[in-house]
């Protein structure tokens, strides 16, 4: 199983728009910008969130990204199947079948390997599924109000890194 980068980009963005100030929307470019990533490669990505009601587009001057729902409703498996969809990542190209003439043995032997592979595709959506953004945004206990990503210059670029 290989995970989009999309998925991360798209974790970061909604910890951003849930410390977003006044929850005010953010414009893709700005969050392009912070992220380092193309503004159409990340709208793509932020369409995929839209369609899974997760961000909302506000189209007006001061517009942009904002959460559509509360950070605790948000899990880690709906930003996943948001990108990646919610069809199995388990599926068989039937290889065996072509190399091994025990066609029965092969049979009952990918059987038994999807089986495995499917049990742990299960256990990790059940994993993403129990925790939220709000899980992600503990970082929010310094105490301060939010960020204003719309007019934040970061001290370093490290900082993002």
């Amino acid at each position: 199983m290989k995970m989009s980068s999309a998925v991360e980009q798209s974790l970061v963005v909604l910890v951003m728009l849930g410390l977003q100030k006044d929850g005010l929307p953010v414009k893709s470019h700005v969050l392009s910008k912070h992220l380092e990533v193309s503004d159409s490669y990340l709208k793509k990505t932020m369409r995929k969130l839209g369609v899974a009601n997760i961000v909302e587009a506000i189209a007006s001057k001061e517009g942009g990204f904002r959460l559509a729902r509360a950070t605790k409703s948000i899990t880690l498996l709906d930003v996943y199947e948001a990108i990646e969809g919610k069809d199995s990542f388990v599926h068989s190209t039937q290889l065996a079948d072509r190399v091994f003439p025990a066609k029965k043995a092969v049979e009952t032997g990918t059987q038994e390997v999807l089986s495995i592979i499917f049990d742990a595709e299960q256990d990790f959506k059940k994993r993403l599924k129990q925790y939220s953004i709000l899980d992600l945004l503990k970082l929010r206990e310094d105490g301060s109000d939010g960020i204003d990503w719309r007019n934040y210059e970061p001290q370093n670029q490290t900082a993002f890194v």
